[in-house]
Parts: C-alpha cells; structure tokens; sequence
C-alpha cells in the first residue's frame, strides 16, 4: 500500500512524511511550502472565493479602512466609494 504526498502526488514514507489534518499525507518540505505560499488569513482561504465574493470581501475591507480612519480623524465624514 503506498500513500502518495496530496501536494506533489509522490509516495510518501519514513520520516520525511507527516499527516496533515483534513488534506492526508505529505512529505515534510512540501506541506511547509504550501503553507508559505497559500493565501489565507485566519483560518479563510481567499483562493476558495469566487470572484464575487472576493469583491464583496474587498468592499467589506475598504469600507472598514474608511470608517476606521474617519473616527480617528475630527469631524471626518463618511467617505463613499
């Protein structure tokens, strides 16, 4: 029975292979690499949006960028995009 590394489709075994959680087996070098190049921010994936839900998630950012530099400034204004 061989078990192949979910990242790059070879046969992991010995001590270079872990598990990872939800995924299966990887080697070691390749599940840290997916973790240096994926594009997640606490726990969500934006790589797994849509293209609408990632313009609703932009909008979501910019309109709190805003509010939050509008209460630090005095008399700041709402600020429509």
């Amino acid at each position: 029975m061989s078990l192949n590394c979910v990242f790059c489709s070879k046969p992991v075994f010995g001590h270079s292979g872990l598990t990872v959680p939800l995924k299966g087996p990887a080697h070691q070098q390749c599940f840290h690499a997916y973790n240096v190049l994926k594009r997640t921010f606490r726990k969500l994936d934006i790589t797994e949006l849509n293209d609408d839900e990632l313009r609703d998630l932009k909008d979501l950012v910019l309109a709190e960028e805003n509010d939050r530099h509008r209460q630090n400034e005095p008399g700041g204004e709402i600020e429509l995009f």
